[in-house]
């Protein structure tokens, strides 16, 4: 398991067992090299975007749904990433929580490409940017909580921080996020069925989140009721 710093969403971090670490070295996409595959699939995602729609304002939309689904996609993964370490104890768990932090740090990568597309459209095509206030203030909220925890996703950052402070920072992050993709992808499906994939993805993360928290609950619950 990992330690703190390698996880841009947030659990109860540990560190790894020697072992665990010996057989992370064999596996060919971890780490950095994850982070390098899964930014360069985004930004391909994003030319062939533009290559199919165009370079207009119909070509910057575009990019900015599939760029908000390709967050979504990388948030989630992270996000339940030690959840569904503690329910399944098989080795797609293993890899997924190891490289928690990197798949953290490449959904701010989409996440970053996803705010350039806005960007775009409000600068080239103002008249077609009509964001209300309450969008501006979460999706800016969101940003600044993706900013505070990509650059604290170190080992040095979690020394300055302190184990608690990193700990509280990821976590409210964590979850002030997936309220903001919950409220626009658990909604979405009821307006247009293609959306139904991702909703049930963000449900199905919440649930994985709940279900661990209640195993954990249960298991300390456990040795009260036997000292009884």
């Amino acid at each position: 398991m990992l330690r703190p710093a390698r996880s841009l969403a947030v659990s109860q971090p540990q560190r790894l067992a020697p072992s665990v670490r010996v057989a992370a070295r064999r596996t060919p996409l971890e780490g950095v090299r994850l982070l390098g595959a899964l930014a360069v699939a985004v930004a391909a995602m994003v030319a062939a975007v533009v290559a199919v729609e165009g370079a207009g304002e119909p070509g910057v939309r575009a990019v900015i749904r599939w760029t908000a689904r390709s967050s979504l996609v990388l948030f989630l993964a992270a996000f339940a990433a030690s959840s569904a370490r503690r329910l399944w104890r098989v080795p797609a768990t293993a890899w997924l929580l190891r490289n928690r932090r990197w798949v953290g740090l490449s959904f701010a990568f989409s996440h970053a490409l996803h705010l350039v597309g806005i960007a775009v459209l409000a600068t080239r095509f103002p008249a077609a940017f009509e964001p209300e206030p309450a969008t501006l203030v979460g999706g800016g909220l969101g940003y600044v909580f993706v900013a505070a925890m990509a650059a604290t996703s170190s080992d040095a950052a979690v020394r300055r921080l302190g184990a608690r402070r990193w700990r509280l920072l990821h976590k409210t992050g964590a979850w002030v996020l997936f309220a903001i993709f919950a409220q626009n992808y658990l909604v979405a499906p009821f307006f247009d069925p293609r959306y139904a994939p991702l909703g049930l993805a963000t449900a199905g993360a919440a649930g994985l989140r709940v279900a661990a928290w209640w195993r954990g609950r249960g298991a300390h619950q456990a040795p009260a009721a036997s000292v009884r």
